[in-house]
């Protein structure tokens, strides 16, 4: 984060900017309301002032001021601390998001640049094969440009030379995934800051050249479709992941795409680059794609800041049900409406609207179906349904995407659809459906919201470490000295944050934690029942870790005791009652 965003998150009075939006009351150790995101009646929304978070009990929504709003208002995180500033009437520097990290403007460079090189070949003596190969797919010129699509040559030097008369830094272009280190570098483990550029060769080659951007629209990353047909190359290859691009973070065309989806209320989510682009150009512009991965939760996150309504539209064949059937449970657990579009002739989207035309695929659009009869439909395709053991089979794969759907009117809806269609006793139905979301709610309560069982004395030093920030390498020498958490519940949270930056704040804290670790350290510090945290209240908890310490180690005393009587050890007995008697004399002195 930016030195700018730090001191807007520090200056920011979190429970009055929430408490614009959200009534807060005084609870736990800040506020507590209605949370915003979710519809509930006992609030469950917790505003901590000190830490300058917020968390939600009921749906686990947490962050900071400016994930607050990146969700609330359906906005990019630069859009988010341009609105924080204008709340606290700070101006803001120009050029934000590029000038006040180096490394990010260095990598945004390269990839700039690599995409200036990219169109470059695609419009020269090299790329005419390229460019023929757009004009069969029925890609005219001002097309290509306009999206800016490419051409890797296969020399595999064209590009890590034009960097090298650039300027740049021969690790910054590794850094950047666009070159890669040579076989006999990488074999030597050469580290990336050492390469020089005689190390190093283009990542993309033979290949046509697609730039993926951001929301914001810079380019971070690429992906490439091979020209030819050869089974020891794959038939798409994207950018390694860097500190601007994970692959299953960004969506393909969003930049472009969000404005027609605020406007039109829903996005239409097809597999691949090709199609993306088809279905773009013929005038559906809320269109974006997965960048050729299968959708991810963050990839459902991203879109949901535009739009809770989607139409899928994934290629016929059986990878692409499987991925539609894949992205319908995502899209189900955060409470998406969707449809499911399906196109005659078993076509993919481009192939479609190039043979079909753009009002044929209007049309299809318009006769989408919803998920449930798309899945239904799916389930008569796989499963004898007139035979009773066909019937269990389609209830059976039903039923799992039924217990998604959190709302309970809807959910019964659609168990009296399943039955009428399968002609099974829909009270049968609504039971099975029943057992189904309560196992479905015991999971996401073991992955996303279980408490660890633990010592109160835990989470008092536990508070303690993360509250009083300047003492928190202190207290983890004096905790992993006398192994104080060893065995305990709390033992593999507190040495997941040990891996952190001692310094960093909540946010940053608890950013690579699993749900349960991040419900767990939320309900610690929200909480009103544990007493206000001072020395005292510390070095009692010390006191009991200490104790139960000394308990445990008797305790297995005793176990070595019983196994080396029982193997008529007299000498090893001798020995463990000395020092079990030593352990029980110290544990008088305390």
């Amino acid at each position: 984060m930016s030195e700018f965003s730090d001191t807007l998150k520090a200056r920011a009075d979190l429970g009055q900017l929430i408490g614009e939006v959200v009534a807060l009351k005084p609870g736990g150790n800040g506020f507590i309301g209605l949370c915003p995101f979710h519809s509930e009646k006992t609030p469950s929304f917790h505003v901590h002032t000190a830490r300058r978070f917020y968390y939600c009990f009921g749906c686990h929504a947490h962050g900071d001021i400016f994930q607050f709003y990146m969700v609330l208002r359906k906005i990019s995180f630069p859009e988010a601390v341009e609105l924080v500033a204008e709340r606290l009437g700070v101006a803001m520097p120009q050029r934000l998001g590029e000038n006040a990290d180096p490394l990010r403007r260095e990598l945004l460079q390269v990839q700039g640049l690599a995409r200036d090189y990219f169109e470059r070949e695609l419009a020269g003596r090299e790329g005419s094969h390229a460019r023929a190969y757009l004009a069969s797919r029925e890609f005219q010129p001002e097309q290509v440009s306009a999206f800016r699509l490419g051409f890797a040559p296969a020399s595999g030097r064209g590009l890590t030379q034009q960097l090298q008369r650039q300027g740049v830094a021969p690790a910054v272009a590794l850094r950047a995934g666009v070159c890669q280190l040579r076989r006999e570098s990488a074999g030597a483990s050469l580290p990336a800051t050492q390469a020089r550029w005689e190390d190093l060769y283009d990542r993309f080659r033979e290949r046509l050249i697609f730039p993926i951007a951001n929301e914001r629209g810079d380019v971070v990353a690429f992906g490439g479709r091979a020209l030819e047909s050869n089974d020891r190359v794959p038939k798409y290859l994207n950018s390694p992941e860097h500190p601007l691009y994970t692959k299953g973070k960004l969506l393909y065309n969003l930049d472009r795409a969000r404005k027609a989806i605020h406007e039109l209320g829903y996005a239409i989510l097809v597999e691949g680059y090709f199609d993306c682009l088809r279905v773009f150009l013929a005038g559906f512009e809320n269109v974006v794609a997965s960048c050729g991965t299968a959708l991810t939760p963050a990839q459902v996150a991203l879109l949901g800041r535009s739009s809770k309504k989607v139409a899928i539209n994934f290629d016929p064949d059986v990878a692409g049900r499987a991925a539609a059937e894949r992205s319908v449970a995502l899209l189900l657990e955060e409470d998406f409406q969707m449809r499911v579009v399906i196109l005659e002739g078993g076509l993919d989207p481009d192939l479609f609207i190039r043979q079909k035309g753009r009002e044929a695929y209007a049309a299809a659009l318009k006769s989408s179906r919803s998920f449930f009869d798309y899945l239904a439909s799916r389930a008569r395709a796989q499963f004898e349904v007139s035979r009773p053991d066909g019937k269990v089979s389609a209830i059976n794969y039903l039923l799992p995407f039924l217990s998604h759907v959190h709302e309970p009117v809807l959910r019964q809806g659609l168990a009296e659809n399943l039955a009428a269609q399968l002609g099974v006793d829909q009270p049968l139905i609504s039971r099975r459906l029943q057992q189904a979301v309560r196992l479905r709610r015991r999971e996401l309560e073991v992955d996303t919201a279980t408490t660890p069982r633990s010592l109160y004395a835990e989470r008092i030093v536990l508070r303690a470490w993360l509250e009083w920030e300047g003492r928190r390498s202190t207290i983890s020498h004096r905790l992993q000295s006398e192994r104080l958490f060893e065995g305990l519940g709390s033992e593999g949270l507190f040495n997941r944050l040990q891996q952190g930056d001692p310094g960093a704040d909540w946010q940053a804290l608890t950013a690579t934690l699993d749900p349960a670790d991040q419900h767990w350290l939320a309900e610690i510090l929200l909480s009103s029942n544990d007493p206000t945290l001072d020395e005292a209240s510390f070095e009692e908890a010390i006191a009991t870790l200490r104790q139960r310490r000394a308990s445990r180690e008797r305790q297995d005393l005793q176990s070595q005791i019983a196994a080396a009587t029982a193997r008529g050890d007299r000498a090893g007995v001798e020995a463990l009652l000395r020092r079990k008697a030593a352990a029980d004399a110290a544990g008088r002195d305390r």
